[in-house]
């Protein structure tokens, strides 16, 4: 979604969803971009269009809910790392912030 969002910008020089009125145009224009993404890696269209409307519902701007837990993730493994105390995560942690679950991978 990100890579698409990246076309669409480079494409349009706006972000989808950037303008209120615009909103239901982008959400067509960033599903072309992220079909021709796909298409270009040899995907079918796995992307649900929940993800689409999501992308280009916030315009641009960073969720604050998201903001936050990052943040507070961020902090909790700094305090580990200079207390010397519990286990840091090791490898990659990621945020699905539309079912608010997270995972960490060892990669």
């Amino acid at each position: 979604m990100l890579r698409a969002v990246d076309q669409f910008h480079s494409e349009f020089r706006a972000y989808p969803g950037f303008f209120q009125d615009q909103v239901e145009t982008d959400i067509v224009r960033l599903k072309v971009c992220v079909n021709r993404l796909l298409a270009d890696w040899g995907c079918g269209p796995i992307v649900k269009d929940d993800f689409i409307h999501e992308m280009c519902r916030y315009g641009a701007a960073e969720v604050h809910s998201v903001a936050a837990y990052i943040g507070g993730c961020a902090a909790h493994e700094i305090i580990k790392i200079i207390t010397g105390q519990y286990v840091p995560i090791s490898n990659t942690h990621i945020y699905n912030a539309i079912t608010a679950t997270s995972e960490t991978f060892m990669l």
